[in-house]
């Protein structure tokens, strides 16, 4: 049997509320005060336990292989007592049967509930269906979500937890800690509307602060959405976590490694594989961890009944409804971007269209028919395409300034091809600017540039216009443009390059 409680009861206004549950005694009169019982068997008494601990990260709503997944985590749960599952954050965003659902996300957070995790971290894309469709999938859910470094400014405080500690009937203790990415503006990656009323501290200035929890717990788990590196780097700082299950990287972890004793893993995405990381305890204190990669699609198990509840999602007639024909197969970010772009500039009176890589969220579109679904695959966000109108110079402010956040091009365009002259430290030290025909543009033209809701927010560059919607979602302005054309070949193309300075 274990006890499983959220220490914090409310989420509060800023972080530093739970640091006022420091002083131990009113901790754990606390602790246990609110205990509550759900179903797992542990053996009381015992001095000598194993837990093992199950996490999957990015699944991105890929549905279609929870049956074996549920199927694999049931056959775990048959051999070994202990067993917690948890999820490191982006459940949402990336499967149109669920993006497209008319409750957004429910479908996924239903197999989640039958598939019985304990707990969740947030992710940057559990913001992408916005705050109200979020608090309707945190009461859905049958586990809690968790983030320590979320901030209520003027909003009601959503149902997020900062951490969660389990505790067994022998006394066993388990603290689960949450934390979200933010970048460079400090805030998730999702669009910044659907963050209003929220801040976020730093995931890796705040966890410290919760460094109490390890006296209060026999295992500390980071349940961190923080990224890889970060995780690594969280690790280093903060010996006191036993394990670090992360997400938001897509990092496969293949061969587990210990970083000042802290374990770090990750899963890969798309709910293709499971971490497994056993941790042996004698008298509660963690003697010996190690973990591995399961590959789902390996285990030769199904539940019939996910298999019976997912056909009934996918059986939709309208994301299933062809639209066009891919005369090759569509590959990687130029053919895929420039697609995408040449639909916006398709709508009057767009000249130029940028589309980030970030937001290509498929590798390929196969040869063959291209469907509806498809299409939101591709494109699942919802943004809109805001109208600039941009000079030669502010252009290339956006290029640079796009290129510059990874040293690498970021953005795909159509009406101009460009190339980035890269400096010896990587950076951008000019851009070439040419027309479809070769010619160099009138360095004084003013031209009519689309670009995506999100990338017009998120992206800093020197630009005057302040832009304005066309009121028209990029992933319908797509099926407008697949539906027009019909037959979509862009084998080949190419429209961004870099070359070293000389």
């Amino acid at each position: 049997m274990v006890k499983s409680l959220i220490c914090s009861g409310s989420t509060p206004l800023t972080t530093k509320y739970y640091l006022k549950l420091i002083n131990m005694k009113i901790f754990r009169f606390f602790l246990s005060s609110l205990l509550l019982s759900i179903a797992l068997t542990v053996s009381a008494g015992s001095d000598t336990t194993k837990v093992v601990v199950l996490s999957v990260n990015d699944m991105h709503a890929k549905i279609d292989n929870f049956p074996k997944f549920k199927s694999l985590v049931d056959s775990i749960r048959s051999v070994h007592e202990h067993v917690l599952l948890f999820a490191a954050g982006d459940n949402f965003t990336g499967n149109p049967i669920v993006d497209q659902f008319p409750e957004p996300g429910y479908p996924i957070i239903e197999l989640m509930n039958l598939t019985g995790f304990n707990a969740s971290a947030l992710g940057n894309h559990e913001f992408d269906y916005g705050q109200d469709v979020l608090a309707k999938r945190l009461a859905q859910a049958n586990f809690p979500f968790l983030a320590a470094n979320i901030i209520y400014e003027s909003i009601t405080p959503l149902d997020i937890k900062p951490f969660l500690v389990l505790q067994m009937e022998n006394g066993l203790k388990i603290g689960i800690l949450g934390l979200i990415q933010i970048n460079e503006a400090g805030l998730p990656d999702t669009h910044p509307a659907k963050l209003t009323g929220i801040k976020f501290d730093k995931g890796i200035d705040i966890a410290p602060n919760y460094k109490w929890l390890a006296d209060s717990s026999d295992v500390l788990i980071g349940l961190s959405h923080l990224g890889f590196e970060d995780d690594v780097l969280l690790a280093e700082q903060m010996k006191e976590f036993d394990l670090i299950l992360g997400g938001h990287t897509h990092t496969m972890v293949s061969n587990p490694q210990e970083y000042n004793n802290v374990l770090v893993m990750q899963a890969g995405s798309n709910l293709k594989y499971v971490s497994m990381t056993t941790l042996n305890l004698v008298e509660n204190k963690v003697v010996d961890k190690h973990a591995q990669l399961l590959n789902i699609s390996n285990h030769r198990g199904s539940d019939s009944a996910l298999e019976a509840l997912i056909a009934g999602f996918n059986d939709n007639k309208e994301l299933n409804q062809v639209i066009g024909t891919a005369v090759h197969p569509l590959n990687g970010k130029d053919e895929l971007g420039s697609l995408m772009t040449d639909a916006m500039t398709a709508i009057l009176p767009l000249e130029i269209a940028f589309q980030n890589n970030g937001g290509i969220r498929v590798d390929m579109i196969p040869q063959g028919n291209i469907t509806i679904k498809d299409v939101y695959q591709l494109d699942p966000f919802g943004n809109e395409i805001i109208h600039f109108k941009l000079s030669v110079t502010e252009i290339k402010s956006l290029i640079s300034n796009a290129f510059n956040r990874g040293k690498e091009i970021d953005l795909q365009v159509s009406g101009i091809n460009y190339t980035v002259i890269q400096d010896k430290d990587g950076l951008a030290s000019d851009i070439i600017i040419t027309l479809p025909d070769g010619s160099s543009p009138d360095k004084n033209r003013i031209f009519n540039t689309g670009l995506s809701s999100y990338l017009a927010s998120s992206y800093d560059f020197d630009h005057k216009d302040t832009g304005h919607s066309l009121y028209t979602i990029t992933a319908q302005a797509l099926i407008n443009f697949i539906k027009a054309n019909q037959e979509i070949n862009y084998q080949g193309v190419k429209r961004t390059f870099v070359k070293t300075a000389e």
